[in-house]
């Protein structure tokens, strides 16, 4: 390889490597990014995803709230309730054991079944008043007719939680307790068993 006066490459030279006349250097790389940034990220990117799934567990839950409050209408066949969906008029298959309740079974009245829904009893908006006046709120609103009695029924009543007090629920069920029932006591077509 030949050179030129100057101590260069050669004219018309092209090296493959850059050519730096005498005084220059090379560029120096740029440092890479501190690590702190990199792990900051990673940490925005976690919490994202995180506050997405909580998200999408929050709406789940709102949800589900929801449709646990509405009333259902007309029940043909075996339907799985939340207690808040209950309104008169509606058959239970079988009543839970004693304690909070947080789903039942009902079944269309014309079908063998343990109690009816017989009146709804609507609690005034407030805080908390406590299980016990909660209770005899909805024993009071809860009162069996003559015919009901005589036929050995026996008052059952569903009473809003403190939980679910806190969820809006201010509503009570008057339930008839008679195992082997078919028909409806609201709807007059009731049979004995």
């Amino acid at each position: 390889m030949t050179t030129s006066p100057s101590g260069g490459p050669p004219p018309g030279y092209y090296p493959q490597d850059a050519y730096y006349a005498p005084g220059w250097s090379a560029p120096v790389d740029a440092p890479p990014p501190p690590r702190g940034h990199r792990g900051a990220r990673t940490v925005v990117r976690v919490l994202a995803v995180l506050g997405v799934v909580a998200l999408v567990g929050v709406v789940g839950v709102g949800a589900r709230t929801w449709a646990d409050s509405r009333p259902l209408g007309t029940v043909s066949g075996d339907v799985s309730a939340h207690p808040r969906q209950l309104v008169a008029g509606h058959c239970v298959q079988t009543l839970p054991p004693d304690g909070t309740v947080r789903r039942t079974t009902l079944v269309p009245c014309d079908r063998p079944h343990e109690a009816e829904v017989l009146a709804t009893h609507r609690h005034a908006d407030g805080p908390w008043p406590g299980d016990a006046q909660v209770r005899r709120e909805a024993e009071a609103a809860c009162e069996m007719d003559s015919a009901q009695q005589q036929a050995g029924v026996q008052p059952v009543v569903w009473a809003p939680t403190e939980a679910s007090w806190r969820q809006g629920d201010r509503t009570s069920l008057c339930l008839a307790w008679l195992p082997g029932l078919r028909g409806s006591w609201t709807e007059g077509d009731v049979r004995l068993p």
